[in-house]
């Protein structure tokens, strides 16, 4: 039987993205890609202030935390029906 310490270990080939070497080269088109990018979404049309735009920016930082209660409430209540179903028939 062969030993298993030469063999292949693909986390030692890992590259996490191009090197110092690629960037240098690539510099010129990655700075030309860069400004042909539009600055900013918005930049052709105006955003009038309003509603909309009042309750876009005041849930911009508000954090969804509560994303279970979608599912824990009714995994609650029908675990809640089935212990009184059990009990009642008990």
């Amino acid at each position: 039987m062969g030993t298993f310490s030469k063999s292949y270990h693909p986390e030692h080939h890992y590259m996490r993205g191009p090197g110092p070497k690629w960037h240098e080269k690539h510099k010129a088109a990655l700075l030309e890609a860069a400004s042909a990018q539009p600055k900013d979404a918005t930049a052709g049309a105006e955003a009038t202030p309003g509603v909309w735009s009042w309750i876009a920016n005041r849930h911009a930082g508000v954090r969804h935390d509560l994303g279970f209660v979608r599912w824990i409430v009714p995994l609650t209540a029908a675990a809640l029906l089935g212990f009184v179903v059990v009990f009642a028939l008990a």
